[in-house]
């Protein structure tokens, strides 16, 4: 059995989703020009993250969520955030593989990179020893999220994380012998961002597509 920090209801099944939630406009803007290394306004975007969290938080009260996320506000993807909280990761390199529907429409393919919103196809690649980096995002993430659960009081509340599987998937590895030596380096660096969540009294969330929803992509 499953201990959840919540009391269940006898009489229906509680309500949540998966987690990643649709940012603002401009809170995107700010954390896309982070992402590249663009200057942005650092105390701007901070407030933004925490405005988001709160507002997003009280929604899916609001619309009959039970147990809430913080939609992901602070990050630029389910997988890229990751570079500002683990050591190893440098410039990006581009991916050894296509969607198959892609690589037969290159221009198509060309198109998406070149307008694409939120960055997908370069991500950061590992380029040194993997190691737990800056705990300062996350205890960020932390913080805003459990002011805006006190404040909407929701039945229960769970915070994503990457798994290794997916970042060593959509963050190419250029220093590792081996995809298994990369894993094992990654689960070892996340460790931490797992048991942190736990401790603060969330649901921890991995977000693991890599089991189900990866290996198809690349034929």
């Amino acid at each position: 059995m499953i201990a959840v920090p919540y009391a269940l209801p006898a009489d229906r099944i509680l309500a949540t989703h998966v987690g990643s939630l649709p940012r603002p406009d401009d809170l995107i803007d700010l954390l896309v020009a982070r992402d590249r290394d663009r200057p942005y306004d650092v105390a701007l975007l901070e407030r933004r993250v925490a405005e988001s969290v709160t507002e997003i938080v009280r929604k899916q009260v609001e619309y009959g969520v039970d147990v809430v996320s913080d939609g992901e506000m602070s990050k630029i993807s389910y997988t890229n955030y990751v570079k500002h909280r683990l050591k190893g990761f440098g410039d990006p390199e581009p991916l050894r593989w296509m969607p198959s529907d892609l690589k037969a429409h290159p221009d198509y393919a060309a198109s998406l990179r070149a307008n694409a919103k939120l960055p997908n196809l370069d991500p950061p690649a590992c380029r040194g020893p993997i190691e737990p980096g800056d705990t300062g995002p996350l205890e960020t993430d932390l913080a805003n999220f459990r002011a805006a659960v006190d404040a909407a009081a929701p039945p229960g509340a769970f915070m994503n994380a990457a798994s290794p599987g997916v970042v060593a998937h959509f963050m190419p590895n250029a220093y590792y012998e081996t995809r298994d030596a990369y894993v094992l380096a990654l689960g070892e660096a996340l460790a931490g961002e797992y048991e942190a969540i736990h401790k603060a009294g969330f649901l921890l969330q991995i977000d693991c597509p890599d089991l189900a929803m990866i290996r198809h992509m690349e034929f």
